[in-house]
């Protein structure tokens, strides 16, 4: 395997300053897993020069907002957040804070943002990490400091977040590769996230022992096609994930997102073997309509997805799906949204995230005109959603009774003196706990379930 130094991604922790008065920074992460990965680089890099991360904007000098572009109305959200903040900080006698939007936005937007009513100092891209802190550091210690911009593709460069960061839902995200060559003709990412590319191999199994050597049990791989990472044609997923398997001290590995053209059957078969890797499968369907995704250049048929939920049920013990769905798609008819449902009944997913087209700049599907309208996109929305609830409802009656093995995440929001567990196959069961550990094992009998989680009693 060639070792061809062509990523820059430096596992070696960086020296940390003791924070410096006025060196502080806040966070607000939007969007997908990537974005939260990403925002623990940010928050790494910045610690390194001195700053010291803060859980209220209030305290801050630097708040970064790293930005999600899939759908126009979490762009819209970012740019009311701006100006939300400047006005609190001007409420509260605050001095003006640096602020700036990282990430998806700042690729797609980039002049547009300087252009806003609410002022925004920096705007840094997805491969631009490296340069924020310096530039941060310019513009806290230079008031009139004109915007800066740092912005554009690198397929060079790969960032690792630090190994310390806390896990998310008491997994580490460690991510395996950036950017799509799919092109969907309704999606942003490929433009705002640049070409596919891979993180090397020994990298990401470097970062994996490092998390499992500071005490970490399971890691979540991650990659806009995460199923499409191909190394130089000498690995592919598959044997990225078996190689990531065979490390010691290594309980549990999630993957998402998934597409339905890499779903290979040597792939299925190494999940249904290995008893680490988790038999929860997230693979977005967006249609069920094969006209739809032709149109959508989705490059898979109905039957061909169907074939794969068949195949990972007989090789995989357990296993669960879920997915993603897009309604109202330029030219989709009543006929085509009513192959939809039938789809979703025949899949049976788990959970589904469903959403109306949104028309993004630039992308193929532009072309094509939103022809549908909102009233029906609508309309549809809350046909797909009763259907998923009604099938959800009979998997989890068919789950009473049983009893399953869950992992201890997190106190339950809700109610107070319960905790929240996670099973391999990526369902939530809520227990009466008065203490517990997160990371621990527990047997758990279902005594029912509400909205998407299951209610349990903690058996031993």
């Amino acid at each position: 395997m060639s070792d061809k130094p062509n990523l820059v991604a430096d596992l070696t922790p960086l020296p940390k300053n003791p924070p410096v008065p006025g060196r502080r920074v806040y966070v607000e992460t939007y969007g997908c897993q990537m974005n939260t990965y990403d925002s623990q680089v940010i928050v790494g890099k910045l610690e390194a020069v001195g700053f010291a991360k803060v859980d209220d904007h209030h305290d801050a000098d630097l708040v970064l907002l790293n930005t999600c572009s899939v759908r126009d109305q979490a762009e819209h959200r970012v740019i009311s957040r701006v100006g939300e903040l400047r006005t609190m900080h001007e409420k509260a006698g605050k001095a003006p804070v640096v602020m700036g939007v990282c990430g998806c936005m700042a690729e797609r937007m980039r002049d547009d943002l300087m252009k806003q009513k609410h002022r925004v100092d920096l705007i840094i891209g997805v491969d631009s990490y490296d340069q924020l802190p310096d530039l941060a550091l310019a513009q806290i210690d230079g008031p009139e400091a004109t915007p800066e911009m740092a912005v554009g593709h690198d397929t060079e460069i790969h960032h690792v977040a630090p190994i310390e960061a806390y896990p998310t839902n008491n997994s580490h995200l460690v991510t395996i590769h950036k950017g799509c060559d799919y092109k969907c003709t309704y999606c942003i990412v490929p433009y705002t996230r640049g070409p596919q590319s891979e993180k090397r191999p020994g990298i990401i199994l470097d970062e994996i022992r490092r998390i499992v050597d500071k005490g970490g049990e399971e890691v979540t791989l991650l990659g806009q096609n995460v199923t499409a990472y191909k190394w130089e044609d000498q690995l592919d997923f598959a044997g990225l994930l078996e190689q990531v398997a065979k490390l010691d001290g290594l309980k549990r590995i999630r993957f998402l997102t998934g597409h339905p053209c890499d779903m290979h059957e040597h792939l299925m078969d190494l999940i249904g073997q290995e008893s680490t890797i988790c038999p929860w499968l997230h693979i977005p369907a967006q249609s069920g309509s094969d006209r739809v995704l032709r149109r959508m250049k989705r490059y898979y048929k109905r039957d061909e997805y169907l074939h794969m939920v068949e195949y990972a049920r007989k090789v995989i013990p357990d296993v669960t799906f879920s997915g993603d769905f897009i309604v109202g798609f330029p030219g989709e008819t009543d006929a085509d949204f009513q192959e939809t449902l039938t789809f979703l009944h025949e899949v049976r997913n788990d959970a589904i995230f469903s959403f109306r087209y949104s028309e993004r700049p630039g992308v193929p599907a532009v072309k094509m005109g939103d022809d549908v309208t909102l009233e029906v996109k609508k309309a549809r929305l809350a046909e797909l959603m009763a259907v998923q609830e009604g099938i959800w409802t009979s998997i989890a009656d068919a789950q009473i009774g049983q009893e399953w093995l869950g992992v201890v995440e997190q106190p339950a929001r809700k109610p107070e003196g319960h905790w929240r567990l996670r099973t391999a196959n990526n369902r939530k069961i809520i227990v009466p706990l008065d203490q517990a550990q997160p990371g621990a094992e527990l047997r758990v009998k279902i005594t029912g379930w509400q909205n998407t989680a299951f209610l349990g009693k903690v058996l031993g």
